[in-house]
C-alpha cells in the first residue's frame, strides 16, 4: 500500500469516527475556493450529513454485528420522512413539491443522524468498557 493510500485511509477513518470534523474542513475548502460563506455553509452541512450517515452505519455495525444492516434503517428513515412530509405538504398547501420535501428530509436527516451518532458513540463507549 502506498503512502498516499495510507494517508487517505487514515483521513477517511478519522472522518468516519468523528464526522463533525468534516464541517469546518468542508467550510474552509469551499470558502477558500468560492469566497461565499452561505455556499460554504450549505456544502459543509451536506458533506457532514453524508459523513454522519456513514458513521452511524459503521457504529451500528460495530456495536451489533449480527443485526440487520443499518443501511435498511437509513433507507426506511428517508422513505418514511419523505412520505410524511409529502402528506403534510399536500394537506396544508394542496400540492406536492418534491424539491421542497426532499430538501426538508435531507435537513431533518442531519438533525436525526447527529442525534443517533451521539447515542451510538456513547453506547459504543459504554459497551466497550464492559459496563453493560
Amino acid at each position: 500500500m502506498t503512502m498516499l493510500a495510507n494517508v487517505w485511509s487514515y483521513f477517511w477513518g478519522t472522518l468516519t469516527v468523528v464526522p463533525f470534523l468534516g464541517f469546518p474542513l468542508a467550510f474552509l475548502i469551499v470558502y477558500g475556493w468560492k469566497r461565499d460563506k452561505r455556499l460554504a455553509g450549505r456544502w459543509a452541512v451536506n458533506i457532514t450529513n453524508f459523513l454522519l450517515i456513514r458513521s452511524v452505519v459503521a457504529a451500528y455495525g460495530v456495536i451489533w454485528p449480527q443485526a440487520l444492516s443499518a443501511w435498511w434503517w437509513v433507507v426506511c428513515f428517508f422513505l418514511v420522512t419523505i412520505a410524511l412530509l409529502g402528506w403534510v405538504q399536500v394537506k396544508f398547501k394542496g400540492k406536492l413539491s418534491l424539491k421542497k420535501v426532499g430538501f426538508s428530509a435531507w435537513r431533518l436527516s442531519f438533525l436525526w443522524f447527529g442525534i443517533v451518532y451521539i447515542v451510538l458513540f456513547t453506547t459504543g463507549i459504554v459497551k466497550t468498557m464492559g459496563v453493560v
